[in-house]
């Protein structure tokens, strides 16, 4: 591939860090690759386990980025994926963690309405979440609400991109977070008022035949039409440490910087900067 043509992306999206990294270590690599996005995962029964980080964790990234006079740039790309109860509040129309994440640097967040996330979405009150999920956006309107587009949340997102708010943006997400790998990357001139992006099964072996996908789908867009591209499943990795005394062996699920930089270096082929 001729790596110098640059590619239509606004950001890459790393998501799942966790207590098993350094935020330190996250805003040092943001520093240097400004188009790093960090996804952060929220759900308060997991907080502290794999892929979900800890309270001090989160406020920890946060304090060290740094905020424009107008606080609407944030020197660390940060990105809230909420699941479980923190979707749930979205579905209902509280916003209020939403502020809170806004307060905290976040200037996009996803909403999983899935099953996967352990979402509970009752067919018979799809309109009032769609009203609810319309509330939210105009409220926190400086917010960008990434809404997942896959079979399960059809009911949803159909009825929101008839009539997009300005702050919303969706993601073509086929696997519904399972990391089945996406394979077809709908046009964002589709629904040219609503920016895109594309999920599912993307890692260190797959983001350059991704890419070359993307960059063919994306070829001559208008700059507000950049799309991104984000993965969860693939950053994992299984540590196993040897007890030296006994030879009892513990396993650890991290989040793998190491995997995080394989998929940045190809990118830079692709022209991010």
């Amino acid at each position: 591939a001729n790596g110098k043509m640059s590619i239509n992306m606004r950001v890459i999206g790393f998501c799942g860090m966790d207590d098993s990294v350094s935020p330190d270590f996250l805003a040092l690599v943001s520093s240097r690759y400004p188009w790093v996005e960090w996804g952060v995962l929220f759900r308060n029964d997991l907080e502290g386990t794999p892929r979900y980080p800890s309270r001090p964790w989160v406020e920890r990234l946060s304090s060290l980025a740094t905020f424009s006079e107008d606080r609407e740039t944030v020197s660390i790309r940060l990105a809230g994926h909420l699941c479980g109860n923190r979707c749930q509040e979205v579905l209902d129309g509280d916003f209020s963690f939403i502020q809170e994440l806004y307060s905290l640097g976040y200037r996009r967040v996803q909403v999983n309405a899935t099953a996967a996330n352990s979402v509970t979405v009752d067919p018979e009150r799809i309109n009032q979440y769609v009203q609810n999920i319309f509330l939210c956006m105009r409220s926190v309107s400086k917010m960008e609400f990434i809404i997942q587009c896959n079979e399960e949340t059809k009911p949803i997102y159909t009825q929101l991109m008839a009539d997009p708010t300005p702050n919303m943006s969706v993601l073509y997400d086929a696997s519904c977070g399972k990391g089945v790998r996406v394979s077809t990357f709908p046009s964002p001139m589709l629904h040219p008022t609503i920016r895109c992006g594309y999920a599912g099964g993307i890692g260190p072996d797959s983001i350059a035949e991704i890419l070359t996908g993307v960059r063919a789908a994306t070829e001559g867009v208008p700059a507000y039409n950049k799309v991104w591209v984000d993965m969860e499943s693939s950053l994992r990795t299984i540590v196993v440490e040897k007890n030296k005394v006994d030879q009892s062996e513990t396993r650890r699920d991290v989040f793998s910087i190491d995997k995080v930089f394989a998929c940045i270096l190809i990118a830079e082929q692709f022209g991010m900067k």
